[in-house]
């Protein structure tokens, strides 16, 4: 029973964790390829990628430390996402456009970020404990994650004031619930509260998302104009990098644009 136990936590829950997360990190690559070949952003937005490519960094640093090759290669494909989607996205953003200052500012300030935590961490606490290094690490990563999680608490409150669903999509919560709670009993298996907590907290929110919609279902289903623009809804989240779908965008909309 132990060894079941054993091999559940620590190799089949961070197998699940590649998995998914791999999953949810790809599922915009049909999309995204399209509006490359068309040469125009459409109702795509970029924004997230900057800050799924910080993620994923800063979470292979940790595991680099760790010395972890399930975290490691969990977060690699994630980072190849992020610096590739950040790329065509502003090459495809137009110039001058809120997208694409956007772009700017929150890559040069995570990758900023990211090297100011190297710098501590390799030159200025050099003499500081393992201990303290990982932890400050961990703490990193889990900041950038409370960037990662502003936008499905953003949605959730947009839909209890609109008691209305139709921006939420059950397969991605699903996903969200299933990932959090692999790594988190990752976590539990390795005794790491840093890996743990952030993934407790991303499981809960996929679990309130999947309450919610069953609590207000979406307007739209009825078919007519509600039930395409809810198709629409869907597809578009498809496209977007799961949880992400309206972090950092502009108020007028994902993809909008206003050139100076």
């Amino acid at each position: 029973m132990a060894d079941a136990k054993y091999v559940f936590m620590k190799i089949v829950a961070p197998l699940m964790g590649f998995l998914i997360a791999n999953v949810m990190f790809f599922s915009g690559v049909p999309g995204f390829l399209e509006r490359k070949r068309l040469g125009e952003l459409g109702d795509f937005n970029p924004l997230p990628y900057p800050v799924i490519l910080a993620n994923c960094a800063s979470w292979i640093a940790y595991s680099l430390y760790i010395d972890d090759y399930f975290l490691f290669f969990a977060n690699a494909p994630g980072m190849l996402v992020g610096v590739y989607f950040t790329m065509v996205g502003y090459g495809l953003s137009p110039y001058g456009g809120k997208t694409r200052d956007a772009i700017e500012r929150w890559t040069v300030g995570l990758v900023g970020a990211l090297l100011a935590l190297t710098l501590y961490v390799g030159l200025v606490a050099k003499k500081e404990s393992d201990g303290h290094k990982q932890t400050t690490i961990g703490l990193f990563c889990n900041a950038v994650l409370l960037v990662y999680y502003a936008s499905p608490l953003t949605t959730i409150k947009e839909v209890l004031e609109k008691r209305d669903a139709s921006s939420l999509y059950w397969p991605i919560s699903c996903a969200n619930i299933v990932n959090g709670m692999s790594w988190a009993t990752y976590g539990l298996a390795l005794n790491d509260w840093l890996l743990f907590a952030p993934n407790a907290v991303g499981a809960a929110l996929g679990a309130s998302q999947m309450a919610l919609i069953r609590a207000y279902p979406s307007r739209g289903d009825g078919g007519g104009a509600g039930g395409e623009r809810l198709e629409a809804q869907r597809r578009t989240s498809m496209r977007q990098t799961p949880s992400t779908t309206d972090l950092l965008s502009d108020p007028m909309g994902p993809g909008a644009e206003t050139n100076a």
